[in-house]
């Protein structure tokens, strides 16, 4: 499956002159007991261990959030940290459907697709190349 990067407003005084960037975003769902969330958007983010999505994606189909095994949610920047709570899911990328642990937190504002869950399923090529960037993903069967 072949996706072309989103393209973002950004604003940063360090660079003035760039106003877009382009991000590898992935429409996917969740599916949790019997019940699916609607297609919603996540980056697909190499620097991320687990998938998180935004707490209210969970709560929507089911999840009681906070019933989840706790973990810290920080970022590259040390300081203050957030709670996110793990539960089983499955991620729904196309046509494929994998079982993954995701992390789920009310102050996150990206969801993101991580290391563990999301790139141990897919392989996935990216090619900045073109305008506009984009990636491939291919699913990643195991014996």
């Amino acid at each position: 499956m072949r996706i072309t990067y989103k393209s973002f407003p950004f604003r940063n005084r360090g660079v003035p002159e760039q106003t877009r960037i382009w991000r590898p975003i992935l429409p996917v769902q969740l599916i949790y007991n019997h019940a699916t969330t609607k297609r919603f958007e996540a980056v697909v983010d190499t620097g991320t261990d687990y998938c998180r999505f935004h707490a209210s994606i969970g709560a929507s189909i089911g999840v009681r959030i906070v019933s989840g095994p706790e973990g810290d949610l920080g970022g590259i920047v040390p300081g203050a940290r957030s709670k996110v709570y793990f539960h089983n899911v499955k991620l729904v990328v196309g046509a494929d459907i994998v079982e993954i642990k995701a992390g789920f937190s009310w102050d996150i504002t990206d969801n993101l697709l991580g290391q563990i869950g999301f790139f141990d399923n897919f392989a996935v090529t990216f090619d900045p190349s073109p305008h506009p960037p984009c990636f491939e993903i291919q699913r990643i069967h195991r014996n």
